[in-house]
């Protein structure tokens, strides 16, 4: 596909529930109830973990790996899977091979990320060490290898690039996906009863076609608000990210608002 470097961007949509009429929304003596996520910690090395409060790092100047002289046609197709830290200053370090596509492909794709230039992690606005992995394809053709930061990998080595508000760090001549059609999400029943509300933030992949595709949720309320808003956005039509004239991919993410009214609201 065309543009496949990251392109990341916030989209804050909200997508509201309606609460029957006649319920009372909880509340505290600080307003109605929310579900805040959890204060991040870092492991026992002082490293954080993608998730709610942490911002991850970026590539901010990427290195192709140089595919290996002696590779074979028919051995080049593939991808390799490293972890690494993205240090507070910058700096990539403790760089781990996950998924191999054999040593002379995995050592270029580490000295590439090597050679690249990262913004850190932050934490409230400070840096911070922050535990990524980045999957680094190879192709036949041997077009340019670059690696792609991912937060978390599933079972076939997929996951996602950063979801997080970037949208003044898109560079000139770069626009965001802008959302054509958009649906409003419903309440679960067992939230109803819980009377639960609050924010489900959703990340996803706008494709060159506007259509959104690898979505997830990275911070969640549970009793099946979370479905119901993967349900929502995967319904949602953007026109995509553009590039130079041109569209790309681009990982954002949207806030899906579950809010509980009363009547008169």
């Amino acid at each position: 596909m065309r543009g496949a470097g990251l392109l990341v961007a916030f989209l804050a949509l909200t997508a509201s529930a309606a609460w029957a009429q006649g319920e009372v929304a909880p509340t505290t003596q600080d307003g109605p109830m929310n579900i805040k996520p959890p204060v991040p910690r870092p492991d026992k090395d002082g490293v954080y973990s993608p998730g709610p409060g942490i911002t991850p790092p970026l590539i901010i100047d990427r290195a192709a790996a140089a595919y290996p002289n002696d590779a074979l046609a028919d051995d080049v197709q593939g991808y390799c899977l490293v972890s690494l830290v993205i240090g507070a200053d910058g700096i990539p370090t403790d760089i781990q091979v996950v998924r191999t596509h054999g040593a002379n492909f995995d050592t270029a794709a580490i000295e590439a990320l090597k050679q690249s230039k990262f913004e850190p992690g932050t934490l409230d606005g400070k840096p911070v060490p922050v535990r990524i992995y980045a999957r680094t394809p190879f192709f036949d053709d041997k077009r340019p290898a670059y690696s792609r930061i991912l937060l978390r990998i599933g079972p076939n080595g997929g996951a996602l690039p950063p979801a997080q508000n970037n949208a003044n760090r898109l560079r000139p001549g770069n626009t965001p996906p802008v959302p054509l059609n958009t649906i409003v999400a419903e309440f679960s029943d067992d939230a109803r009863r819980n009377k639960i509300q609050g924010v489900v933030l959703v990340s996803l992949l706008v494709n060159e076609e506007g259509i959104p595709i690898d979505l997830s949720v990275t911070r969640g309320l549970g009793h099946g608000l979370d479905e119901k808003a993967l349900e929502a956005v995967s319904q949602y039509r953007f026109r995509p990210a553009m590039r130079d004239g041109a569209p790309i991919e681009s990982r954002i993410a949207v806030e899906v608002n579950f809010r509980l009214y009363t009547k008169g609201q």
